[in-house]
């Protein structure tokens, strides 16, 4: 047992050594000199936008990784002046693909799927719900029970999600998810517009206990706020309407605990039916994205793809506009290195670089290559270096121009020496 602690240790002792020792695993005895040039992107990224010279600091030291591993017995120089796995390195190696191969896994099944984004969200929804609901009955705040209200149906429509994503029904959970939408809707209008017919006959309640209120709702803002980011990128990965539409009510319940916040604030200087407004506004905002959803349930009922790009988060277009600069800038060091030339050939280069073989092959799902056709994209990549005067093409050959030359001459060397710095 102690044996085995101490291998799941050293296992998860670095990112550069484990990718290191992935790299020799699968492809032999490597010089430093291609140990440097294949973990760049790994660790790093050659993720300059395209049009600057700034390059992020921060790549690891190669050089002292492999002096640590030579010390640990798990690779050695060979007389070709080139690192390869001892036998004690091998095992090392294998236990990290295995390890990795099973996290993704496990990732896979229990966070990333349709199916287990809808059933935590089911739980997340649970536990809030009751949270408002109760503190909505104790407190007489009717915005808090409006609120509660809306996040036990969340509750509902997120079971029932999960049922169709199961049973392969995701159309028609959404939009049974979009009735209860409206439902609910009506529901808090009618309840919002007879606690302000109470106020103008005077028999409203003022809400007791306004600071459990209050903070009952920053607990829920946050929740929601991460469970809507949770539910968007798996539903964006996925193509699931159904978890979008969901992504989207949570971030409405972002909003509307805000509301239920202003509205007891204002309680608190005598003003009481700004709480009973705010049961109003929650309707509205439900109204208006269910109006909204429908449309995307009617184009995929007909068929049709659904738009999905609109429902992509900032972070996710970051993510996007920093994966292509990857992309671009090592067609540029393909070109420059390597001497590549014709889109087979930089495609290819692509292929071996951002899927590499020594990865696990679900662990490359998870890296900046997923999902991509650099095949059928190879034009939208190639459009802005062309553009920037980087490159040019004759008869369907790619050549650096001299701005290109200096541009990504100055990244690798950067690159190259930072870690001398380190």
């Amino acid at each position: 047992m102690i044996c085995l602690a101490r291998n799941r240790k050293r296992r998860i002792s670095g990112d550069l050594t484990q990718c290191i020792l992935l790299i020799l695993c699968k492809e032999g005895a490597q010089t430093l000199l291609q140990l440097q040039e294949k973990t760049a992107l790994q660790t790093s990224g050659l993720h300059n936008q395209i049009g600057e010279r700034r390059v992020r600091s921060g790549t690891l030291s190669v050089v002292s990784t492999c002096d640590d591993m030579v010390r640990k017995k798990w690779i050695k120089l060979t007389d070709n002046a080139a690192y390869e796995l001892t036998a004690e390195g091998r095992v090392e190696a294998e236990g990290i693909a295995n390890d990795m191969e099973s996290v993704v896994h496990r990732i896979e099944t229990h966070i990333l799927s349709p199916s287990a984004a809808a059933r935590n969200a089911t739980a997340g929804y649970f536990v809030l719900a009751l949270l408002k609901m109760l503190a909505g009955f104790f407190s007489g705040s009717v915005g808090l029970i409006a609120d509660g209200a809306d996040t036990t149906v969340d509750t509902a429509s997120s079971g029932i999600v999960w049922a169709g994503i199961k049973f392969k029904k995701d159309t028609l959970g959404t939009v049974i998810i979009l009735g209860l939408m409206f439902l609910t809707a009506a529901i808090l209008f009618y309840d919002s517009a007879n606690s302000i017919i109470q106020r103008v006959h005077g028999t409203l309640l003022p809400i007791s206990m306004p600071m459990v209120v209050i903070v009952i709702e920053l607990i829920a803002m946050l929740s929601m706020f991460v469970l809507s980011l949770y539910q968007r990128v798996v539903g964006n990965r996925n193509q699931s309407l159904a978890l979008i539409s969901q992504s989207i009510d949570s971030k409405n319940s972002v909003y509307s605990s805000a509301a239920v916040i202003v509205g007891v604030i204002f309680s608190l200087f005598g003003i009481y039916w700004v709480d009973a407004a705010v049961g109003a506004f929650i309707a509205v905002r439900i109204s208006i994205d269910g109006i909204s959803l429908t449309r995307e349930v009617n184009k995929s009922m007909k068929g049709q793809q659904p738009e999905f790009s609109k429902f992509k988060l900032p972070i996710e277009k970051r993510f996007e506009q920093r994966r292509s600069d990857n992309f671009r800038n090592w067609i540029l060091y393909s070109i420059y290195k390597d001497t590549l030339s014709t889109k087979h050939e930089l495609v290819a280069s692509l292929e071996k670089t951002f899927r590499p073989s020594y990865f696990p092959t679900k662990f490359n799902e998870f890296r900046f290559g997923a999902g991509v056709d650099f095949e059928n994209d190879f034009s939208v990549l190639i459009k802005p270096l062309v553009d920037a005067a980087y490159i040019i093409e004759t008869n369907g050959a790619y050549s650096l121009t001299s701005k290109g030359k200096t541009f990504i001459k100055d990244t690798v060397d950067t690159l190259r020496y930072k870690e001398t710095e380190l």
